[in-house]
């Protein structure tokens, strides 16, 4: 199987915010426990060392999951001066409320839209990143976001599932078989670990056990997400076909089922 840009209920804008919310808090609450990216964590380090930045800034949050579990393996190894501003094009309720509740000044959530097509990359001392998003954007927009930050002279570390070597040798009459059961384990899954999401939303039960709308969402988003993943030699290939990638040190690289892409000015 080729990948496949197929869509996401998550990125539909009328898909109300109570159910979107509550799938991605969901995923997050999942990348949390399987610790997702913590073999990622020092492509994180090095991109900040060798970027020398002041600060990140976030795009595509979400639940901020992805974020703050990296910003937690980040001040285990002594990176505690570095400020996060989180930011989503539909910011999350929840994750605003987790974030605020931490009492740290150092990380932020942006109560306002920012989108990662129109967000400007041009503070050279921020290093923009991405936790579980980049497989959203067809190959065109993520071209546009990596030529952006290069245009700007900007350094950049995304992160994101990986595209699954089985699943890109699976024959096409095979795949409605895979899909199906991955569809199956989602569903089930999400109805054993909504209680466990944090902070407790009475909408988020209803929509689980009454109109079970948010399993139907992860179940759904989280099958087309495994369709839509990248290889780190097609982020690769992508950043190198812009003008001025020349000047950056570009990396990507795959850790089980995540992946990373860093570029940091020469």
């Amino acid at each position: 199987m080729k990948r496949a840009q197929w869509f996401e209920f998550e990125d539909l804008p009328w898909v109300p915010r109570v159910i979107r919310d509550g799938g991605t808090d969901l995923l997050d609450l999942g990348f949390s426990l399987t610790k997702f990216y913590r073999p990622l964590a020092p492509a994180l380090r090095d991109a900040i060392d060798e970027s020398r930045c002041e600060s990140i800034v976030d795009l595509c949050s979400g639940g901020g999951g992805g974020a703050l579990a990296m910003r937690s393996e980040l001040l285990a190894h002594g990176h505690d001066s570095v400020r996060w501003e989180l930011s989503d094009r539909y910011p999350n309720d929840a994750a605003i409320a987790r974030v605020r509740a931490l009492a740290d000044p150092s990380v932020t959530y942006a109560s306002e839209p920012v989108d990662a097509m129109q967000a400007p990359a041009t503070d050279r001392r921020a290093l923009r990143t991405m936790f579980g998003a980049l497989h959203h954007f067809t190959p065109a927009q993520v071209r546009s976001i990596f030529a952006a930050h290069i245009e700007a002279r900007a350094p950049f570390a995304f992160f994101d599932v990986a595209a699954s070597p089985a699943l890109r040798r699976l024959p096409w009459p095979l795949a409605p078989v895979a899909l199906s059961i991955n569809m199956a384990l989602l569903f089930v899954g999400s109805l054993l670990l909504v209680p466990l999401v944090r902070p407790f939303r009475l909408s988020r039960l209803l929509a689980t056990y009454v109109i079970p709308l948010i399993p139907a969402l992860v179940a759904w988003d989280g099958t087309v997400s495994a369709l839509r993943a990248y290889a780190p030699e097609e982020l690769l290939e992508i950043a190198r076909s812009i003008p001025g990638a020349e000047c950056y040190r570009l990396r990507s690289e795959s850790a089980g089922p995540a992946l990373f892409i860093t570029a940091v000015p020469a």
